[in-house]
């Protein structure tokens, strides 16, 4: 077995109960964070962002425990290979690419706790260049209050949630809540993944194309994923879609037939659970409602696309849609193509698509780095990097394709991939414009 292990399914999120609470932490703390850095008092003469030296570091936080590890060697891999291609330099500079595991065997994946450990140790190091991470959704809300109050770039490959980069009445204060020291750095957070805005608009075209016309919504305790659901009903009826159910999921129930029953009630052709695994309830509630209406189309976001979830819808998997970040190698431009051929012959082994989202994080961070140098003949500061991302334009280099990034932090791009679940893994079916 290769060291990223088998069983892909390219899932960005930790399932269960578990993760939900890591989440709740992680939100909790972010507000803390938050709360206690806005209240400290002015900069010393390190904390001004300038960086001195012929040699620099891009930080890297990935979970290399747990399920997660496949997508974040990929991810890594692809940041390194970006790395590579660029010479190992930015500005002038040798960079040293630090990487950080943002999980710990104790969680099972991502862990808040680890992710500050590695939040405050890239923000302290005045060689530091920019961080690269989190991501697991919503898992850089840990990150961005520590490192916005340094003024450090960072730019997450592959975490959506919403609330990180705009206002969500599920998640209270996103997302200004994340930026402690927004009024001196501004917003410090971008991503070159499309956010969960756009994923909510692609679960809509599709369900409007598969001919859905009365959604279900199911939702549980995880402000994410609430987030999302909320943009799924606010923009349902552009589509020609309505919404006339609206479940709240127990994720400590014993049975799901009641919400089973209310969903039947109001005869709906499409339903969505948004939310977390429910510690494996979230397949029994998919068999049920499979059974319970087999003309029913059931749709899920990206992240519930895990193994675990997959290979225990039984019959329900002939009913099931995901959406997810990533398309097919084939579905990208021809940059793209070329940095998998050069990935498999690095790494001896096909990258996931996910790889891309690495390999164009670090590429388009390398290239603000440059510009920023030459803006200011020469000199390196924090406040410089920042400036040069948010003004991010990149064309036929990008192996995603041309984008922007905007005022918010979020990347032009709006293509998400749809995807129909074939013995007990998604399979690329289409791709969708959110």
């Amino acid at each position: 077995m290769s060291e990223r292990g088998r069983g892909r399914t390219g899932g960005v999120r930790r399932s269960g109960r578990a993760a939900l609470a890591r989440l709740a932490v992680a939100l909790a703390a972010a507000g803390g964070i938050a709360a206690a850095l806005a209240g400290c008092g002015g900069a010393s003469a390190a904390d001004q962002g300038a960086i001195h030296g012929a040699r620099a570091t891009i930080y890297v936080s990935v979970p290399l425990e747990g399920p997660q590890r496949p997508v974040a060697l990929d991810v890594l891999r692809g940041e390194r290979l970006a790395l590579r291609a660029a010479g190992g330099r930015a500005a002038g500079r040798s960079v040293r690419l630090a990487t950080l595991d943002a999980a710990t065997l104790g969680a099972g994946g991502w862990d808040p706790g680890q992710i500050s450990l590695n939040a405050r140790r890239a923000a302290a190091d005045p060689s530091a260049l920019a961080y690269l991470g989190e991501l697991d959704v919503g898992a850089s809300a840990i990150s961005i209050p520590l490192l916005n109050e340094k003024g450090l770039l960072q730019v997450s490959p592959l975490d959506t949630a919403k609330a990180l980069t705009l206002p969500s009445a599920a998640v209270a204060g996103s997302p200004e809540r994340y930026y402690p020291n927004q009024q001196r750095f501004g917003r410090t957070f971008a991503r070159v993944v499309p956010s969960d805005a756009v994923q909510a608009g692609a679960l809509l075209s599709w369900m409007q194309a598969e001919g859905v016309r009365r959604l279900a919504l199911m939702t549980d305790e995880d402000p994410i994923q609430q987030a999302l659901a909320d943009a799924v009903q606010a923009g349902a009826r552009a589509h020609g879609i309505a919404v006339v159910d609206a479940e709240d999921v127990d994720p400590a129930a014993s049975g799901y037939a009641d919400v089973v029953a209310g969903v039947r009630a109001h005869r709906p052709d499409g339903a969505l659970y948004a939310g977390g695994l429910l510690q494996g309830g979230a397949a029994r509630l998919w068999r049920e409602l499979a059974a319970a209406d087999r003309r029913l189309v059931l749709y899920v976001p990206g992240a519930m696309v895990q193994q675990e979830f997959l290979a225990s819808i039984g019959a329900a998997a002939a009913a099931t849609r995901a959406t997810r970040p990533v398309l097919s190698l084939r579905a990208y431009p021809p940059a793209a193509r070329r940095v998998a051929r050069r990935f498999a012959r690095a790494y001896g082994e096909a990258p996931g698509p996910e790889a891309l989202y690495g390999y164009e994080a670090m590429a388009a961070v390398l290239a603000a780095i440059d510009r920023s140098a030459r803006d200011a003949h020469g000199a390196l500061t924090r406040e410089g990097i920042v400036r040069a991302f948010f003004a991010t334009r990149r064309g036929g280099e990008s192996v995603l394709g041309p984008y922007a990034i905007d005022r918010a932090g979020d990347t032009s791009l709006r293509a998400y991939g749809g995807y129909e679940i074939r013995a007990g893994r998604p399979r690329y079916a289409v791709a969708l414009r959110g």
